[in-house]
């Protein structure tokens, strides 16, 4: 087979399974995975010098992209192009949040105070949560899933999650469920 005709089965291939993962196909986003993973986490590892978790954070939140929104494309190309500069934006995204969040921790630093030792046990405390907070914590704080994953699931935009989590977590701080 010439190098032209693998060309071409490869970019069927592509416009095959963007096209089923925008009907919905699980199989074909599987096909994907399988196809592509393993080189989009190396690019990612080598493009921004992290390590393979941090990739792979990347990898699942472009897989999340492509499940929601998979571009159609007639080339493979231009799917590997398209996945690429996702990952790489989902990457940028994180880094820059990361640097935010450093800035904003050494802009003021918590200096522990006698009084903030709990004086009550934190069971005591969580069973005052409703529902909503408490669920906002696991999924954050025990399943560790990103805040846009999180306003995914509950339907609710990244900067409202982002919110309730903060002035839920300052209000556990000072020892205040209510």
């Amino acid at each position: 087979m010439n190098r032209d005709a693998l060309r071409e089965s490869d970019d069927e291939w592509a416009a095959r399974v963007t096209r089923a993962v925008r009907s919905g196909s699980r199989e074909a986003l599987a096909e994907i995975y399988d196809h592509c993973a393993e080189d989009i986490v190396r690019f990612v590892r080598a493009t921004t010098r992290r390590d393979e978790s941090f990739a792979l954070d990347c990898l699942q939140e472009m897989f999340m992209r492509l499940a929601a929104n998979p571009p159609i494309v007639d080339a493979h190309a231009a799917l590997v192009a398209w996945m690429r500069v996702t990952a790489l934006n989902v990457a940028r995204n994180t880094v820059v949040a990361e640097a935010r969040r450093a800035r904003r921790e050494s802009a003021h630093p918590r200096t522990p105070r006698p009084d903030d030792a709990a004086t009550e046990p934190i069971a005591e405390i969580l069973e005052r949560l409703d529902a909503e907070e408490a669920e906002l914590l696991r999924m954050r704080h025990v399943e560790g899933m990103r805040i846009a994953a999180i306003a995914r699931a509950i339907g609710a935009t990244p900067r409202a999650v982002e919110s309730a989590l903060r002035r839920l977590i300052a209000r556990l701080r000072t020892g205040g469920a209510s």
